[in-house]
């Protein structure tokens, strides 16, 4: 629900069906962190200003003791998932799909994730 919903949005504001779809997946891996990693809850919020769209993933959960290694992803010799477990790859997907993206925990608990990316008008042809 949550990338058809940022998908929609992408398109509505006039990117590339390509460039939506990556939206999508960062609406996506955001949401589902927020299900698996913020027993509290949070939300996904999408906006544009001028040129660039941006998506805010806030939560309620505990935090991280370092937040930069949500952009890790299992690289760097951390094992692979175990049975049940994620991939441990949508931090490094939200970075590999934006333009750029802040991370930090929220005061009084919480993490606050911050990604844009560049609106690139898709000219539609005209028949």
């Amino acid at each position: 629900m949550a990338s058809a919903l940022g998908r929609r949005f992408a398109r509505q504001v006039g990117m590339s069906a390509p460039a939506s779809a990556e939206v999508a997946v960062v609406v996506s891996e955001l949401a589902t962190n927020l299900v698996r990693h913020a027993g509290a809850g949070g939300t996904v919020e999408l906006w544009r200003e001028a040129e660039w769209l941006f998506i805010r993933s806030r939560d309620r959960g505990p935090g991280m003791a370092d937040p930069e290694r949500l952009f890790l992803g299992r690289g760097e010799g951390r094992p692979g998932p175990l049975p049940g477990e994620s991939l441990g790859e949508g931090g490094a997907a939200v970075m590999r799909l934006t333009d750029g993206v802040h991370v930090s925990n929220r005061e009084g608990g919480g993490l606050e994730v911050v990604a844009r990316k560049r609106v690139v008008i898709e000219n539609r042809r005209r028949w």
